[in-house]
């Protein structure tokens, strides 16, 4: 049992704790939470006590499948005026943030202990492990073979998502079915429900009159723009690996050149052949980050076949939870592709740093 919380001075400078979690909460994916904290941090998801209210709120559910009652007591404030007193504590790890734009001391060990402002401290125990601050501009971050088809199909899953193309994750799962026969025998069913959780979610648009077959389109002007950001980046990646494998091109989709349609800037691509490897290097910023880092995350929950999951990123609204709910059971049985989520987990801890600064470990 890892045992861990964590401490977030808001713009205030007032320090808020969560509620102690009780399992999992080292650093490193998949199985440990602590990359989690950071990409929130990183993300700006994490900044004051309503954030850190939700935040907690969600990971009960997430990662300890424990629903919260709107009584309990999730984060607490410390009423010391100067400092934050961490001695001696029953934590296996402290994620402590300074969203508060100002430095701040805290009583460590019996030490005065300083973080700067915008900075992240992770210990373990009353040893710090890691420092972390919000890099600014772009970051390079490499990828190597099958790491680089991980990415591309993360974020094509990711943007299908947002047009409405559902059939997607009937797909995938699918092909982890015993047999035919049991992908066949609730298939009507399961598309059908599928349809009216998307006029549910896409009500705004049109694309409740028709089935599933239909979308609403990548490039349609009510296609949210992180899905277009999400196919910019995508295709950019694609492209450039093609080429890289088959200089002399080709006639698939992979060697169509890029059509930018988002709002965020075209990523940095290139790629190289290495003994028999292919690595790919991008340049990215933080917003690019976030944008691939949400697709791996969403990536993960279609191979641990966690449909629920997939559709709480997309919506609140409790009648398409419900009836997600009901397509959710038509698949249980099937076990998680552990060893393909490990290797997706390895690609999204290197995004989830990619315009991170760390140091001190």
């Amino acid at each position: 049992m890892t045992r861990g919380r964590i401490y977030l001075f808001d713009s205030k400078g007032i320090c808020y704790r969560s509620d102690q979690y009780l399992s999992d909460m080292y650093l490193e994916l998949p199985n440990g939470h602590g990359n989690d904290i950071i990409a929130a941090f990183l993300r700006r998801k994490l900044r004051n006590k309503s954030d850190l209210m939700k935040y907690t709120k969600n990971a009960y559910v997430k990662w300890f499948n424990h629903e919260i009652d709107d009584e309990d007591e999730l984060v607490s404030s410390y009423g010391w005026e100067e400092k934050i007193s961490i001695n001696e504590i029953a934590d296996d790890y402290s994620y402590i943030l300074n969203c508060s734009g100002k430095s701040s001391t805290l009583w460590v060990d019996g030490n005065d202990f300083m973080i700067d402002k915008d900075e992240m401290i992770v210990m373990n125990f009353e040893k710090v492990v890691m420092k972390i601050r919000r890099g600014r501009g772009k970051k390079s971050v490499s990828l190597i073979d099958d790491e680089i088809s991980i990415c591309v199909s993360a974020l094509d899953f990711y943007n299908r998502m947002y047009i409405g193309q559902y059939d997607e994750i009937d797909w995938s799962i699918r092909m982890r079915l015993i047999s035919s026969e049991n992908y066949r025998e609730r298939e009507y069913t399961r598309r059908k429900l599928y349809e009216a959780v998307r006029s549910i979610i896409m009500k705004d648009t049109s694309i409740g009159e028709y089935n599933l077959d239909a979308s609403l389109g990548i490039w349609n002007e009510q296609t949210d723009n992180r899905a277009k950001s999400s196919y910019d980046i995508q295709q950019i990646m694609r492209y450039i690996e093609a080429y890289c494998r088959s200089p002399e091109g080709g006639t698939t989709i992979n060697f169509y050149e890029p059509l930018i349609k988002g709002s965020l800037s075209e990523i940095g691509c290139e790629c190289r052949q290495e003994n028999e490897h292919v690595i790919e290097t991008i340049i990215i910023n933080s917003e690019h980050a976030e944008i691939m880092d949400d697709a791996l995350y969403i990536y993960t929950l279609l191979h641990s076949h966690n449909v629920k999951g997939i559709f709480e990123y997309f919506t609140d609204d409790p009648i398409a939870l419900e009836i997600v709910e009901i397509i959710d059971k038509m698949y249980k049985g099937l076990e998680q592709e552990n060893d393909y989520i490990n290797k997706i987990n390895k690609v999204r801890k290197k995004i989830i740093f990619a315009g991170a600064i760390t140091y001190g470990k």
